[in-house]
């Protein structure tokens, strides 16, 4: 389960809850993820539509254009050789994403009642209001999951097990405020062994709103004559 959790969040920050009117808005993203003291960086642009749906084009490594709506059918087109990869999951919807959370106002639980969890206890310290969430089963991982305000806005969110080790954990910094607050710095750090870590940081650019968000992309379709494939994505997870 934990292992499941992990992977669906982190695609939703590398590729790209609605519960209210969204904001059209525009965006740039540079995630550079260390492992292994291996670097990978990936750059893309998001944009974000009135109804939810998020068009990013992936700029490096590789040039690809997804689009994906609040009911989990994402579309990936591939350039090079017209190819379109189709998937329809649920946990894979536009409304799980980073920043369609902070255009909605959804961040006030980061969408960890979705992914199984109930929050079981608020407390304050020095300031800062803590959020505690328990998972509903006991056969994953995770024993709670800790979710820090300050100013009203989340700063940090951490996974523990049962012996209260972390096993990952979310910063959220450099608040841009204009139509919504948004954090334009991300950095995850997950512990994936005793020895060993995955750190992502995620920085964000150009953000615009409106009328101002004027790009084709957010009206993208793909190519009529495109190759489609149909992919479970149940098995996409199976594999990592």
């Amino acid at each position: 389960m934990y292992r499941r959790v992990l992977s669906i969040i982190t695609l939703s920050l590398l590729l790209p809850i609605v519960a209210m009117a969204q904001v059209r808005l525009s965006i740039d993203e540079k995630c550079v993820q260390i492992s292994g003291g291996k670097k990978m960086t990936t750059e893309r642009s998001l944009y974000l539509g009135t109804d939810g749906t998020i068009v990013c084009e992936q700029h490096r490594p590789t040039h690809s254009i997804s689009q994906t709506n609040t009911l989990g059918e994402m579309r990936i087109y591939t350039p090079k050789d017209n190819s379109l990869v189709a998937l329809n999951d649920k946990e894979m919807a536009s409304d799980k994403n980073i920043v369609a959370m902070f255009a909605s106002g959804s961040y006030v639980d980061m969408a960890l009642p979705y992914y199984g969890y109930t929050q079981s206890g608020v407390r304050s310290e020095e300031g800062l209001l803590i959020k505690t969430f328990v998972p509903k089963g006991t056969e994953g991982v995770v024993a709670k999951v800790e979710l820090v305000f300050q100013n009203h806005l989340p700063i940090c969110m951490v996974y523990y097990n049962s012996k209260g080790q972390s096993l990952r954990k979310m910063y959220f910094s450099r608040y841009e405020y204009g139509r919504i607050p948004m954090p334009m710095r991300i950095t995850e750090v997950e512990y994936s062994s005793p020895t060993d870590s995955l750190v992502t940081l995620s920085t964000y650019s150009n953000l615009l709103f409106g009328d101002d968000a004027t790009s084709e992309m957010f009206d993208w379709q793909p190519p009529a004559d495109a190759k489609r494939t149909e992919i479970d994505p149940k098995t996409l997870l199976q594999q990592q």
